[in-house]
């Protein structure tokens, strides 16, 4: 062989060119642009790709990406609802997304039974649901009248559990993620007992919990007044709103959470109290729910009139006008089981409860109320008049012959609030 014959040798490792990654592996490795994409994911998306490695996990649920994304998709659409029923401790799930297979809808409903956290003995009490996050209590044994009080977010399954509160009267959750990633929780307590006066006197005042800044802080004092026997609790237009209602007496406070003062609302129907003549029924039916920045109001005080009206609360919370009407006779004639027979009476009364309010994303032709029948939950459609059949229930659910709506129903909305 020549003399002048090259030998071919490898070049190092540490000296070879190396080829570039796919594009996908590029945007994958920077954080930035990786975060820009994930934006555009719903709520949903983003839940399963923190499952794709430690490092996506990190980034979605940094508080800086998560509050930027809750923020920027808010109001976040009404996924499901949490229908409590005869017992307190016994909860459905039902989902609302859009299917037109029969037999995913009929998988929509969950078993009843309770919910629990993990490390926690006793089952979850569900007290108010708002914008992603749950107000819940749980009892402590073995003396069950000490209770915890929780903020948890379903979809992320965080909890925090809220300083020690003794002697309240009512609580409420509010947070509203297009203003502030933290939240409040408003505690209603009494304050002392005046004997000063020939008939003692309860006052109250307010107390706040904050996410970002730790224990109860009192507020503001509370006129006395007379609290009727039931409570319900609602966050909307940046205020807590507390309803009550009793046999002879309905109360609304509400309490602006910025400017920190309190007042009484209008409630429609206070003619009824009044006429003794036709007094309400005993099983009055009533529903208030907020949906996508808009207060609703329903009661039936005649369960066996077809009609059914759905009063809105104007943006500057002064007084209700009617925003939709429901005729209940076509949905009785395609659902006969609807139509029963008060048996004191033996007068025909129609068999429902409202379990949901949902406003349309984009126009009210796509708003709707949900409502349980026996046996089944069915959308009604406002505008266009239609219903369909969402989902359907054991019999055990409605006590056999005779119908139980369910209690109360919270909305589950998918959300990444840290809590």
């Amino acid at each position: 062989m020549s003399s002048c014959s090259r030998t071919r040798t490898k070049a190092p490792r540490s000296a070879r060119i190396r080829v570039s990654s796919s594009p996908a592996k590029i945007v994958a490795d920077l954080d930035d642009v990786l975060l820009h994409i994930l934006s555009f994911l719903p709520i949903k998306t983003l839940i399963k790709c923190k499952r794709v490695s430690k490092r996506w996990r990190s980034l979605i649920t940094n508080p800086n990406f998560s509050n930027r994304i809750i923020s920027s998709k808010h109001p976040l659409p009404i996924s499901g609802l949490y229908l409590k029923g005869t017992r307190d401790i016994d909860y459905r799930f039902v989902s609302l997304l859009d299917d037109d297979d029969e037999e995913v809808n009929e998988q929509r409903v969950s078993l009843s039974s309770p919910l629990r956290f993990a490390d926690h003995p006793t089952p979850i009490i569900v007290m108010q649901s708002t914008n992603g996050l749950l107000l819940c209590k749980c009892t402590c044994p073995p003396n069950h009248f000490n209770r915890n009080f929780y903020v948890y977010n379903p979809t992320t399954n965080q909890k925090t559990l809220l300083p020690r509160i003794i002697d309240h009267v009512a609580l409420s959750l509010a947070f509203d993620p297009s203003k502030s990633p933290h939240y409040k929780v408003f505690c209603l307590r009494k304050s002392s007992i005046s004997s000063v006066s020939p008939v003692s006197s309860v006052f109250y005042h307010i107390e706040v919990y904050t996410s970002n800044e730790g224990p109860w802080r009192r507020l503001l004092s509370v006129p006395s007044f007379a609290l009727p026997q039931t409570v319900n609790t609602v966050f909307w237009n940046g205020a807590v709103h507390w309803f009550w209602f009793g046999p002879n007496s309905r109360v609304c406070l509400s309490f602006d959470i910025e400017t920190e003062e309190i007042k009484t609302l209008p409630l429609p129907f206070l003619d009824h109290q009044d006429d003794e003549e036709d007094p309400p029924d005993v099983g009055t039916l009533r529903f208030i729910e907020e949906s996508r920045g808009n207060l609703y109001f329903i009661e039936v005080n005649d369960l066996s009139s077809p009609d059914l009206s759905v009063y809105e609360m104007n943006r500057t919370g002064s007084t209700w006008f009617l925003k939709y009407h429901v005729d209940l006779e076509p949905l009785a004639a395609a659902f006969p089981e609807m139509i029963g027979t008060e048996y004191y009476t033996n007068r025909k009364i129609y068999s429902f409860s409202v379990i949901g309010f949902v406003k349309g994303e984009t126009d009210a032709e796509s708003s709707y109320i949900v409502l349980h029948i026996p046996n089944k939950a069915v959308k009604y459609y406002f505008i266009s008049k239609t219903f369909k059949k969402l989902c359907s229930f054991e019999t055990s659910d409605d006590g056999g012959e005779i119908f139980y709506g369910f209690r109360r129903s919270f909305q589950f909305i998918e959300s990444l609030a840290n809590v």
